[in-house]
C-alpha cells in the first residue's frame, strides 16, 4: 500500500467500559471476595468505534461533554487501556492533553522542557539546540527561569503547545487546549499547524470550537454517547453536532452515500413523478437543473421530517442562472420545499460558506422579518433570498435549511453545500479581508500652533513640514 493511502492511525472497534460503585466500601468488599460479590455496573465511555487517520490529515472530533472524546485520546496517548478492540499508530506521538501533565511545578519552565523532552525521547542537547525556539514561541520571555507553579493557565499552555510543536511528532493529539489561550496565541499556534501539516504532520484535534475544527479539519467524527453518530466532512459533522444538540432535535441516522448513478436515476424519476404537482407560480421558476442533488441527496442530510428541500434556483438580476458574481452583484437565491405534515411556525434558513469553512454570511426569514411561517401537509414553501455579494474573492458554498421557529431550535430538513457561487474581483479592489462593510471616513489637517513657545511643539518639525 502506497503512503498516500496507508493509515498512520487505525483505530479498530475500540471501546472503554468502566466499573461503577455505588461507594468505596462496596468497591473494597467485592474486591475482597476474590470476584464472588459483585456490586459495581459497567459504564460505556467508548462502543465500538473505527476510524483511520492517513499521514498528513488533520481530524478532528467533536462531541457534548460526556461524548467519550477524551476517553478516546486517553487511549491513543496510552494513558488508559481499552476493554476491546485494538489501534495502532505508526510514529512518534506527542499530546496536548490536560494541562500541564508531566511538568514538575517546582522546576522552572526551562527546567521542564528539558525533562518532557527526555520523556519524549530526546537527549538533552537536541533539546536544548531547540530551547531558543521554543522559548521564543512560547513568548515567555525572563519568566522561562521562574517555577511553573508561578505560571498562570495561559502561560502553561504557551509553554506546552511550544515544546510539543517543535519536536517535530509524526502525529500531534491536542485536546481543547488551544482555546484556553489568548486570541493572538491562538492565532499563533493555528499558523504553526499550517506550518505542521505542510511538512507531513497528522493531527488528531479535539475542540468545542467548531469554526476552528471547520477550517483546520480534512475529516471529523461525532462521537455522541460514546458512539460514532457520524463520520465524514468537516461541514456535515459539525452540522450534524449541532442539530443533536437543539433543544427537540431528533436528527435522523445518516445513510451511506450512494453513487452518482443511482442517485442521478431517483432524482430523475422522483422529478417526474413531482412536475406534475408544482404551483403555477414556481413551476417556470425552478428547472430540472434547479433539483439536481438536492431530491436523492442522502450524505449529510439532517432534520426530523416535518419538510423536505426539492430544489435550489440562484439568479442573477436578469433572472437568468449563474454561478460566477462580480463583488457587488446580487445574488437571488430561491428555496423550493414541501411540508410532510403540519408545522405552525417555521423559517428559512441560508449560509454562505468558504473555503477554509468559516460561515461568511448567514440569516434566516424569521431573524429578518420576525414572521414565521406555517404550511400543511402536502403544501410547497417557496423562499427569495436576494444577497448583495460584497465578500472578498473566493468560493463560498450554500448552506440551506428550513425548521423550527418557534423556541425548540431543530431543523426539518438541512443540506450542506448544495451551490456553489464564485465571487471574483471586478477591477481593483476597493477593500481587504474577507467582507466589504459600508464605512465612512474622515481624515484632515491641523496646522500647529503659530506660537513657537507652545508647549510640544518642535520649531525643527515646524520648519520641515513648511510652517512658518
Amino acid at each position: 500500500m502506497s503512503e498516500t493511502t496507508q493509515p498512520i492511525v487505525a483505530v479498530r472497534a475500540l471501546t472503554k467500559r468502566f466499573k461503577q460503585y455505588p461507594s468505596p466500601a462496596l468497591r473494597l468488599l467485592e474486591w475482597m471476595s476474590a470476584g464472588w460479590l459483585r456490586y459495581h455496573t459497567l459504564f460505556t465511555a467508548l462502543d465500538d468505534i473505527s476510524f483511520e487517520v492517513k499521514k498528513g490529515e488533520f481530524f478532528g472530533i467533536v462531541g457534548p461533554n460526556g461524548s467519550g472524546k477524551s476517553t478516546l485520546l486517553k487511549i491513543l496517548t496510552g494513558v488508559l487501556m481499552p476493554t476491546g478492540g485494538s489501534f495502532t499508530i505508526d510514529g512518534r506521538v506527542t499530546s496536548l492533553l490536560e494541562l500541564g501533565t508531566g511538568f514538575n511545578p517546582d522546576l522552572s519552565g526551562r527546567q521542564n522542557i528539558v525533562n518532557s523532552g527526555r520523556l519524549l525521547g530526546f537527549d538533552e542537547a537536541q533539546t536544548r539546540d531547540r530551547m531558543t525556539g521554543i522559548i521564543d514561541f512560547a513568548e515567555l520571555g525572563d519568566q522561562i527561569d521562574l517555577p511553573i507553579k508561578y505560571y498562570s493557565t495561559g502561560m502553561v499552555v504557551r509553554l506546552a503547545f511550544s515544546l510539543f510543536a517543535h519536536i517535530e511528532p509524526d502525529v500531534f493529539i491536542v485536546d481543547e487546549a488551544l482555546s484556553v489561550g489568548d486570541v493572538g496565541f491562538s492565532r499563533k499556534c493555528f499558523k504553526r499547524l499550517d506550518a505542521m501539516r505542510e511538512s507531513g504532520c497528522t493531527l488528531i484535534f479535539v475542540s468545542h470550537d467548531l469554526a476552528a475544527v471547520r477550517k483546520y479539519c480534512d475529516r471529523v467524527m461525532f462521537l455522541q454517547r460514546g458512539k460514532c453518530a457520524y463520520l465524514g466532512s468537516a461541514n456535515t459533522a459539525t452540522d450534524v453536532y449541532l442539530e443533536s444538540m437543539s433543544p427537540g432535535a431528533r436528527a435522523r441516522d445518516l445513510s451511506p452515500q450512494t453513487t452518482e448513478s443511482e442517485q442521478g436515476a431517483r432524482e430523475h424519476e422522483q422529478y417526474d413523478q413531482l412536475r406534475p404537482l408544482l404551483p403555477m407560480e414556481v413551476a417556470g421558476l425552478f428547472d430540472e437543473c434547479s433539483f439536481v442533488g438536492i431530491l436523492g441527496a442522502i450524505d449529510g442530510r439532517i432534520g426530523t421530517g416535518e419538510a423536505r428541500l426539492l430544489a435550489v434556483q440562484v439568479l442573477d438580476d436578469a433572472g437568468k442562472h449563474r454561478d460566477h458574481f462580480s463583488i457587488g452583484q446580487t445574488a437571488h437565491i430561491h428555496i423550493l420545499a414541501r411540508g410532510q405534515s403540519a408545522a405552525a411556525a417555521a423559517t428559512v434558513s441560508v449560509q454562505l460558506v468558504n473555503r477554509l469553512g468559516v460561515v461568511a454570511w448567514g440569516n434566516n426569514h424569521h431573524r429578518m422579518t420576525g414572521r414565521t411561517i406555517a404550511f400543511e401537509a402536502g403544501h410547497f414553501v417557496h423562499a427569495t433570498f436576494s444577497v448583495r455579494l460584497d465578500l472578498g474573492p473566493d468560493h463560498y458554498t450554500l448552506d440551506v435549511s428550513l425548521g423550527d421557529a418557534s423556541g425548540e431550535g431543530h431543523v426539518f430538513d438541512r443540506l450542506t453545500a448544495v451551490r456553489t457561487l464564485a465571487v471574483e474581483a471586478a477591477g481593483n479592489m476597493d477593500f481587504e479581508g474577507l467582507a466589504r462593510l459600508t464605512v465612512r471616513s474622515q481624515v484632515s489637517t491641523l496646522e500647529p500652533p503659530a506660537d513657537d513657545s507652545a508647549p510640544g511643539v518642535d520649531p525643527q518639525f515646524r520648519s520641515r513640514a513648511g510652517v512658518a
